[in-house]
């Protein structure tokens, strides 16, 4: 026995003596807490008893024989005690020793001397603290806790009298009753609850609670049990029809189950104080308090979180509202229950029952929807939030004391995520440190991940402290062995020189011990890795089968979930995260390296991207770290720093992050510093401690010391799980910390795969899947924006880039451009590299696309300063702003009005104050639109519609265009008044060429100040270029006179003087334009006489010129003086109007007796216009009559002049037939152009505008008879034209058509048919035209179009064969159908019309084998037919019933006329007869093989033409299964999915919405198949294969099921062919081997009667070779 007070180390020696009957292997303690200085007095103390009865007859033994010793020393009996033995001599005890001051050990427990000696100091230690006042406190809370006690006693025991001696209001402080249904039941008050639990609380903490008896604390516990039976038997359920008195009345329900909550606490609170006591730590008492707080949880407080002011229960938030406060005090007692369930669980050892109880509870309130903000919750998202941290603290601490319910705690968890919430604020309400927030669910994983490394998984290690401090939570059973304690204190300065008994002497070395350190944590770490690939795992397998937009929430949540793992990787109280990331980053790189399916690449290659991310970002806010460290003078700041530039520079060695005093230990003092009393903390601790014994163990052996240091220490904590260094260090602050962790971090497997991320990420970038490609290219978007300095590290990913630019697929083509404008913005020197792909994608066949390419343009124009890039950019913005979408049209404008415009418009408000550096940009951007004119016509025409539109009233910014505009004219002409100080290479002719954009836009920009400068232009013709300024300067002055009155009458008559001096000099260009530009100014003059006299000189000139043959080649000047006579005559006949000008006319050519000047010149022309004249001077007859006949419209209505084109037309020249089209689509356009300008003017003036086009007016005009006349007289000859080539006569005469087709002048079938067969020219301009021109009529007159798309159809395929000579239904590169456009048009009606169109589409691939058309290589009927199914194979369809619609079209053609040909096969070819079957069919059943052995050594004597005619049939059809394979497998169709959409099982939504395709599938299998059957007509044996493969497609049921024929509703689909796997459908490939399968066997045939052969593959039979799908679904679709 060993007294508190003795200072012996050993225990005394017990030699032979009578006593020995004394257990010597027991011995006693004094209880620290029981020192007498702190006990109060004796007599009103009761002794303690031991818990253990034994104990108890032993401290009794020992204390009488300890009486029997003398005060000498002496024992009252004879000892014999041997000399060489020292004894120990224990005095006896003082009368006042008693029993109760003395704990017995057993032999097992009892410490090692060293241990002991550490107990009594930090006993010392505390009680040093402890100082007089704290002692007395706790005698004060002491005795007030019995006195409560006992007053609750009295007071029960007198309620429990039937004359009580107390008051009722006494009684009633301390006691209430509660209402049952069996009467009432005494519970002790809420008020004396709380003193109770206060007064225990005290008590416990203080270490008093054994001044409490056991019977009281029983009596106590009883008492507090009566009120968790009243509610256990309560109905506390929530209805959400209740009124405010029912919810009134649930209110007092839940105040008793308030107070039923408080009874729990009081009695938990007990059974920690006593949890030695198993009369009051009963499993059945505590199942109690459980049920009781599941009950509060389900019925109680969980309805009311789960209701929305919102929801159907709107009334009863409302009413919960009210009593906001009650419900929130019932959620704080729950909460408060729950900490001290938590408490007990880890000081008592608890039942499975009891802890599978609160798994249950704990797990349910963490996925529990709580509300998004506090006005959608009744009692508070923070205060619900604190019991789910609490529910947290229950789980791991279960997960940490109890290794067997691990997997089952994960499997709770991880199958309760899908009611976790995937939108919005309410998916994240766990806070942080720093105030974000992730998932609950998220922060618990990763504890749970924590534990699993600092926890070994064996019940005896987990009862281990976590450091010093919490040794007094140490459970006896767990002790140490003095062994392991007396190593423990040898190594007290650090080093641990062996590792116990059994580490033998090699442990004496370092490499010894590092190689048990390595074999202990890595037990450790592969206990954490191992959970965290199950969670992994099972995140992982369930979102590889969900999308984002389905019903499964698992693609968000492991989306969620990876962003919380980033959002913490570099928190250091979260090292689990990495972990995690890096299973998950596993994961995901394996189902990008494996045939994965491409919607599982796509969801890796995006995590893989924003992993990457990540890590890319962790260094660059590791990077702010230190940057923000300094300016601190500290060392470790300093080390850090090198460290982490070490680290940039790829020098950094590891074993620097190792070292004892390195990073890790910095972060371990500072968690440390943090909360070391905290369970989550210590886990981290403990979980980084494993880690940097790992990454030691990795770094290889080493003979160091300061190595051998480092081992011993960690091996010693790592064991201990306690963080307990020998030395210290200074303290260590946090953002040291936040850098020391992320260099760990930086330096873990999982960001040292950075650079394998980025690897994967760009060779999907090549894959053969279009979707893969997409999301790759993203993905390396995300880490480009994070990391520009990739693109200088993969030298490869230009070049991949600038091959995706040009990739078939418009997805890949956009993702592509938007990482180019990435990479462009994080180094704008890559521009140059970009420019081309960005500016050939500017006229991108994809809307989409060539937006994308337009924004980045605008931004490379704005940053360039090469005037040929910003030309070449600025003639793609153009093009774009005639751009057949409408919207890509408005950015175009958009754009160019932003880049030309805008940046002037601050500053041109004021006339001559402009600043300096606005002149000069000013002059750019006039010498950009002068490089522009220089272009083609077509360039000049876009700027000119350009300005049109931004100059308008209608536009909001006119104004200030027009003030930018101003200032640019004035700009070009300074410059060229000063154009020989310029050196830039721009000539003059190119300024007054662009002064011409802005006078056809907008003449008001130009006065008459500016005109002088034009005018020595007109009068000097001495070289080539003046030509050029002439006309430059001529077309400014037309546009410009009519809207400058003020010009000065001089220099009208010099520039009009100048202009006919040099009439004769001037080409047609020139000459065309003069001649505007004289009438222009003769309204201005009023001066005609001259234009007459000119005029009737050239009349005279024709007239004499008549009489000679100029096709003879002596008179070529004459001929020229023809043609250069009809050119004046022409363009002044089109320009002026002489009709005022009769009698003048009259006067010169008496002779003449007509009435319009128009026709007398249109006569004098004509005779030139005849064939015997040579080809050039037709040509400008025919122009010049053309130039006439559109300004006097009434002209085309005269016989003779419309002969003249009639006969242009017919001969077939080229150049006659272009200059007619050319003078026909002139007039047309004005036409329209006079019709859109007075609909728009009658508008404005809110005059009513007559429905049609012809002239907005109900009286036809003179232009209108015309437009009607040679719209009838020439429409043959025109359609003609348009389908007899695709050169420019071609394209003219198509936009004729197209013109006649807006105005409404012919019936729209007799162009309809032409107008399909040009959109599928490979001329792309005579395409777009048809295509426009078709959308239109089938706009206006849908149902008439209905009728003739198959003449159309017919058309288009002519037009292929003879025009295009290329028959086939498709284009490549990619796969294209060439009545795509067609098809696009049809989509555009509603679902029935489709149909429609499908259904007589696919009947014109049906045939009679009898007429069929044989001439040829190639039958003519075989070759369309072809076309028709490979259109109907590329054919983008809309909706899923129009696809389903036509694959059920195509079965039934199969089966309506296949079994027909192979009947005639069978029987003609093959000679197969019902007889010759019966006969081959063998009784042991291989009568299939017998048979098709039969047939193959049948020699055939069909005659050649039936054999080629029956070929030709059996190739159509095989074509056309062929196509629709194709079809299903391109779009993913399962049969079980087609005949539940063919019965109309399916949903309206599935249904109507667009059809997937699947990735990977192009069409080239089905096209090399199609083109191996056509082939096989090539020769005779090809032809008996072709046939048999037939036969074989149709005789076999597993691959061939239609309905029986009579069956079909009209548009009803027919069943079809289950198609398996279609990847690996055995269907007949290109012509080749059929492989296993064998036909059905027939033995059956003897029995019933047979069909024709071939047929019973088609009847309603089952099949004997079913798939499991059809299996199941068989008595569905089969009756």
């Amino acid at each position: 026995m060993l007294l508190n007070s003795t200072q012996l180390a050993n225990r005394y020696p017990t030699p032979a003596s009578p006593e020995s009957s004394y257990p010597t292997h027991k011995a006693t303690e004094r209880v620290p807490e029981l020192e007498r200085s702190s006990l109060p007095a004796q007599a009103s103390r009761e002794p303690i008893t031991p818990a253990d009865p034994e104990l108890v007859l032993f401290n009794q033994a020992a204390l009488a024989r300890n009486a029997q010793i003398m005060p000498d020393g002496t024992h009252a009996m004879n000892l014999k005690v041997s000399d060489r033995v020292p004894v120990v001599l224990i005095p006896p005890l003082s009368a006042e020793t008693r029993p109760s001051e003395y704990v017995t050990f057993k032999d097992d427990q009892i410490p090692s001397p060293r241990k002991k000696k550490r107990l009594e100091e930090s006993s010392l230690a505390n009680s040093s603290v402890q100082t007089r006042d704290q002692r007395a406190l706790a005698d004060s809370a002491s005795n007030n806790l019995r006195a409560l006690i006992e007053t609750i006693f009295e007071a029960d025991e007198q309620a429990s009298t039937d004359t009580p001696d107390v008051s009722s209001a006494e009684l009633g402080l301390h006691f209430m009753y509660i209402e049952q249904d069996d009467g009432q039941v005494r519970t002790i008050a809420p008020a004396t609850l709380v003193k109770l639990d206060t007064s225990l609380q005290s008590v416990i903490g203080a270490g008093r609670i054994g001044d409490v008896s056991v019977n009281d604390a029983c009596r106590l516990h009883k008492l507090c049990e009566k009120t968790l039976a009243v509610v256990r038997s309560s109905d506390l359920s929530v209805d959400t029809a209740w009124n405010s008195d029912d919810f009134s009345v649930w209110i007092q329900r839940a105040a008793s189950a308030e107070t039923a909550l408080r009874s729990a606490r009081t009695v938990v609170r007990i059974m920690i104080g006593f949890r030695e006591e198993k009369t009051i730590c009963s499993e059945e008492t505590l199942q109690n308090v459980i049920d009781v707080l599941n009950k509060v949880l389900t019925c109680c407080i969980i309805p009311i979180v789960e209701i929305r002011p919102k929801d159907s229960g709107s009334e009863l938030f409302d009413l919960a509202s009210v009593y906001s406060k009650e419900i929130g005090q019932l959620l704080y007692q729950a909460n408060k229950v729950m900490r001290m369930l938590a408490e007990i669980l880890d000081k008592v050892d608890i039942a499975e029952a009891i802890v599978t109880a609160l798994e249950f509870s704990a797990i349910r309130i963490l996925f529990v929807e709580n509300a998004q903000n506090e006005k959608e919750s009744v009692i508070g998202t923070q205060k619900f939030e604190g019991l789910r941290r609490t529910a947290m603290d229950i789980i791991s601490g279960i997960f940490s004391k109890y290794p067997e319910q691990r997997a089952f705690i994960f499997d709770e968890i991880l199958t309760s995520l899908q009611k976790l919430p995937t939108k919005g604020l309410k998916a994240r309400q766990f806070k942080l440190s720093d105030g974000t927030s992730i998932q609950l669910v998220s922060a618990l994983i990763m504890r749970l991940i924590q534990t699993s490394a600092a926890q070994a998984k064996h019940p005896a290690d987990t009862a281990k402290p976590l450091n010093s401090k919490m040794r007094h939570k140490r459970k006896p059973h767990a002790e140490p062995s003095d062994t392991e304690q007396e190593v423990s204190s040898e190594t007290t300065d650090g080093c641990e020189p062996s590792g116990g008994p059994s580490d033998g002497a090699d442990d004496q070395n370092g490499e010894s011990a590092s190689r048990r350190l390595a074999k202990e944590v890595n037990a450790l770490n592969d206990h954490a890795a191992k959970d965290a690939q199950y969670v992994v795992r099972y995140f992982v397998q369930r979102a590889m089968t969900a999308s984002k937009s389905g019903d499964q929430p698992y693609r968000h949540l492991l989306d969620m979930f990876t962003d919380d793992l980033i959002m913490v990787l570099g928190y250091s109280e979260w090292p689990a995260a990495e972990m995690l990331l890096r299973a998950l980053m596993v994961s995901m790189m394996s189902i990008t390296e494996n045939k994965s399916t491409a919607p599982a690449k796509n969801m890796a290659l995006e995590l893989l991207g924003t992993m990457g991310s990540a890590i890319s970002e962790l260094v660059a806010n590791t990077q702010s770290c230190a940057r923000s460290l300094e300016s601190q003078d500290s060392s470790s700041s300093g080390y850090l720093r090198q460290l982490f530039d070490d680290y940039l520079d790829g020098s950094l060695d590891s074993t620097e992050l190792t070292n004892w005093d390195g990073p890790y230990r910095m972060v371990m003092e500072y968690l440390k510093s943090v909360d070391s009393e905290g369970l989550p903390t210590l886990n981290a601790q403990l979980y980084y401690l494993t880690q940097w014994a790992r990454g030691v163990t990795l770094t290889g052996p080493s003979a160091d010391s300061k190595r051998d240091f480092l081992v011993c220490q960690l091996r010693k904590m790592v064991r201990d799980r306690v963080w307990d260094p020998s030395d210290t260090v200074d303290p260590v602050t946090k953002g040291q910390c936040r850098l020391a962790y992320a260099l760990t971090v930086l330096n873990m497997n999982f960001c040292r795969q950075f650079d394998s991320i980025f690897k994967i990420l760009l060779d999907s970038i090549t894959s053969e899947q279009t979707t893969v490609r997409t999301r790759s290219l993203k993905s390396v978007t995300q880490m480009l924006e994070k990391d520009p300095s990739l693109l200088d590290r993969a030298r490869n990913v230009k070049s991949l880039l600038i091959q995706c630019t040009a990739d078939a697929s418009p997805m890949v083509r956009d993702s592509t451009l938007m990482l180019i404008g990435k990479c462009i913005q994080q180094k704008p020197v890559l521009e140059q590299e970009f420019f081309k792909p960005i500016v050939s994608l500017a006229n991108d066949p994809t809307v989409s696309v060539r937006k994308r390419s337009m924004k980045l343009l605008k931004d490379l124009f704005a940053h360039n300063k090469r005037k040929e890039a910003k030309k070449i950019i600025g003639e793609c913005l153009l093009q774009r702003t005639k751009d057949v979408d409408k919207a890509t049209s408005e950015l175009a404008i958009q754009i160019l009005e932003e880049l030309w415009f805008s940046p002037f418009w601050k500053f041109v408000g004021a006339a001559d104050d402009i600043p300096i550096q606005t002149r000069i940009a000013l002059k750019e951007q006039m010498d950009l639109i002068i490089n522009l004119a220089q272009g083609s016509d077509r360039v000049c025409s876009a700027m000119v519609s350009l300005l049109q539109i931004l100059l308008n009233a209608s536009s909001k910014t006119a104004q200030s265009n027009i003030n930018v505009c101003q200032k640019l004219v004035s700009t070009a002409f300074e410059s060229i008044i000063d154009s020989e100080a310029r050196t830039d290479g721009i000539e003059q002719k190119h300024f007054v060429q662009s002064l011409t954009v802005f006078a056809k836009a907008s003449p008001g920009l130009f006065n008459a100040e500016q005109l002088q400068y034009l005018q020595p232009y007109i009068s000097n013709l001495s070289n080539p270029d003046d030509f050029s300024l002439l006309r430059s300067s001529v077309v400014i002055f037309r546009c410009v006179l009519p809207t400058v009155p003020t010009v000065q009458q001089s220099l009208l008559f010099e520039v009009q003087k100048a202009l006919f001096s040099n009439v004769s000099k001037l080409g047609k260009m020139e000459l065309n334009e003069v001649a505007a530009c004289l009438w222009t100014m003769n309204g201005v003059l009023k001066n005609p006489d001259r234009l007459v006299r000119l005029v009737a000189s050239v009349i005279k000139g024709l007239q004499k010129l008549q009489a000679k043959n100029l096709s003879d080649p002596n008179g070529k000047e004459d001929l020229i003086r023809a043609r250069r006579y009809i050119q004046i005559a022409g363009a002044f006949g089109k320009h002026c109007d002489f009709e005022g000008q009769v009698a003048e006319f009259r006067s010169t050519f008496p002779s003449w007796k007509g009435t319009s000047v128009s026709g007398m010149i249109v006569d004098s022309i004509g005779s030139f216009a005849s064939n015997k004249q040579p080809l050039s001077l037709r040509v400008d007859a025919l122009n010049g009559i053309g130039l006439i006949c559109q300004s006097s419209p009434l002209l085309f209505n005269q016989i003779q002049i419309s002969d003249v084109f009639q006969q242009a037309l017919v001969e077939g020249n080229p150049d006659l037939q272009n200059i007619v089209l050319s003078i026909f689509r002139d007039f047309f356009a004005m036409q329209e152009t006079q019709a859109s300008s007075k609909n728009e003017t009658n508008q404005a003036d809110g005059t009513a505008v007559a429905n049609g086009q012809l002239g907005g007016s109900m009286k036809a005009s003179e232009s209108d008879g015309a437009s009607a006349l040679i719209a009838q007289r020439f429409l043959h000859n025109i359609l003609y034209i348009a389908l007899a080539s695709q050169d420019a006569s071609a394209l003219t005469a198509t936009e004729v058509i197209a013109s006649i087709n807006r105005q409404g002048l012919v019936h729209p079938k007799e162009s309809g048919p032409a107008l399909v067969a040009l959109e599928t020219s490979s001329n792309p301009a005579i395409a777009d035209i048809a295509f426009h021109a078709h959308g239109d009529l089938h706009l206006q007159h849908e149902s008439m179009f209905e009728r003739e798309y198959m003449r159309a159809i017919v058309e288009a395929y002519r037009y292929q064969r003879d025009i295009v000579q290329e028959p086939l239904g498709f284009t490549s590169s990619p796969f294209t159908s060439k009545l795509h456009l067609m098809f696009e048009i049809i989509k555009s009606s509603k679902g029935k019309y489709q149909k429609k169109f499908i259904s007589n589409y696919c009947s014109k691939i049906g045939f009679d084998v009898e007429k069929l058309d044989l001439a040829g290589d190639v039958p003519a009927s075989l070759q369309f037919s072809r076309f028709l199914i490979e259109n109907l194979a590329f054919f983008d369809y809309g909706r899923v019933d129009e696809l389903l619609h036509t694959i059920g079209c195509m079965e039934k053609i199969v089966a309506d006329v296949g079994s027909g040909i192979a009947h005639s096969i069978n029987t003609e070819v093959f000679h197969v007869r019902v007889d010759t079957i019966l006969e081959d069919t063998a009784p042991s059943g291989a009568g299939t093989e017998q048979t098709m052995s039969h047939q193959a050594v049948v020699t055939p004597d069909v005659a050649p033409l039936r054999l080629r005619q029956l070929t030709t049939a059996s190739i159509i059809l095989s074509c056309l299964w062929e196509a629709r394979t194709f079809l299903r497998r391109l779009y993913g169709l399962s049969s079980h999915q087609q005949r539940r959409e063919s019965k109309g099982n399916g949903k309206t939504r599935d249904v109507n919405k667009a059809p997937t395709k699947s990735s990977g599938i192009t069409g080239d299998k089905m096209v090399a198949a199609i083109a191996a059957k056509v082939a096989s007509l090539n020769g005779r044996e090809g032809m008996l294969k072709q046939c048999q493969e037939f036969v074989d497609l149709l005789s076999i049921d597993h691959e061939f099921k239609v309905a029986a024929e009579g069956e079909e509703e009209e548009g009803a689909i027919r069943p079809w062919t289950p198609s398996g796997d279609e990847a690996e459908m055995p269907l007949p490939s290109s012509g080749g081997s059929r492989g296993p399968l064998k036909r059905k066997r027939l033995s059956s045939a003897a029995s019933t009667p047979q069909k024709k052969r071939g047929r019973p593959a088609l009847g309603r039979r089952k099949s004997s070779r079913k798939s499991m799908n059809e299996e199941e679904d068989e008595d569905e679709d089969w009756e």
